[in-house]
């Protein structure tokens, strides 16, 4: 049957290092909760303030089903394909407001699981009239998600500081940074009302634009000599590639090192815009469609 959904292209996240970073018990129910569940013609309502970890906690939920066709089910998408109900399909639907969910009760539909995503509850949504009648009803019978804001569960902060400094030096291929005391301190005493992307694209900032290894609450919270410390930034990566390629002839040096800063680039105006494009490609001064392409080719979205 035809939806007008769009199959989407899921990420490659380290969903199961990202399961045993938590140390509050609200994230460990949570977890334990998705790890006893049936994916079977279920729906599942995930939710929390803006910028909390839905994205991460839907990764971990496709851990659990074996080789999932993942499809977003945006708003006002035009574009129609069918699909095989052969396939383990598991609907991402992260725009509720006029979202027609009938099909889901289809007798010849057949799905895995059907994952909805918001920043607020159904219930509130209900209520604001965001949603009709008929969305409510079918979102009564999903399983409730709760993400906590980062601010009432501060046993996570540090450890997902960690597992982000990490993620972000693997990402861009250099050494790992640490956090000083006074900069875990720091962020234990922020109020995150961004939650936890406004921890991630904070510690990017930081982890490219400091010089050394040890990141301080400075380089978190302090001002910066931008100019010099993105020159930094580029001598040590030029300063690697250069060491990786040096001996070798037809290396294709510049373009490498071309991609390397594209990369650190992109991926601070997408952190620093909460994911925005729009605004990302205006920072940048390109056009979206050109930062979408890069995006994908980074395996940022």
């Amino acid at each position: 049957m035809n939806h007008g959904i769009l199959e989407m292209k899921h990420s490659n996240v380290t969903a199961s290092s990202f399961a045993k970073v938590y140390k509050s018990n609200v994230m460990r129910t949570i977890l334990e909760d998705i790890k006893n569940s049936s994916f079977e013609n279920s729906m599942l309502f995930i939710y929390g303030e803006h910028g909390t970890e839905k994205d991460y906690l839907i990764d971990i939920i496709l851990r659990y089903i074996n080789q999932p066709t993942i499809v977003e089910v945006p708003k006002n998408l035009n574009k129609k394909i069918i699909l095989s109900k052969k396939q383990n399909l598991v609907y991402i639907v992260n725009y509720l407001e006029d979202f027609n969910a009938s099909f889901l009760f289809d007798s010849e539909e057949y799905f895995k699981c059907a994952i909805f995503v918001s920043d607020v509850d159904y219930e509130e949504l209900y209520r604001n009239g965001a949603i009709g009648f008929e969305l409510y009803e079918i979102l009564l019978k999903s399983r409730k998600f709760y993400i906590p804001p980062l601010r009432e569960r501060k046993q996570d902060i540090i450890p997902l500081a960690m597992f982000f400094l990490q993620e972000i030096s693997e990402f861009l291929k250099l050494s790992e940074k640490k956090l000083s005391k006074d900069a875990q301190d720091a962020l234990l005493d922020f109020s995150w009302t961004g939650n936890t992307y406004q921890l991630k694209r904070c510690l990017t900032k930081a982890y490219i634009l400091t010089r050394h290894q040890r990141i301080t609450a400075k380089d978190l919270f302090g001002e910066y000599s931008d100019q010099l410390s993105i020159k930094n930034f580029l001598e040590l990566k030029i300063g690697n590639l250069l060491k990786d390629f040096g001996n070798i002839e037809n290396s294709n040096l510049y373009e490498t090192v071309i991609q390397e800063v594209e990369k650190a680039l992109f991926m601070l105006a997408i952190n620093e815009t909460g994911g925005n494009q729009v605004k990302a490609a205006k920072i940048l001064g390109i056009n979206r469609n050109t930062l979408n392409k890069k995006l994908k080719h980074y395996n940022l979205i």
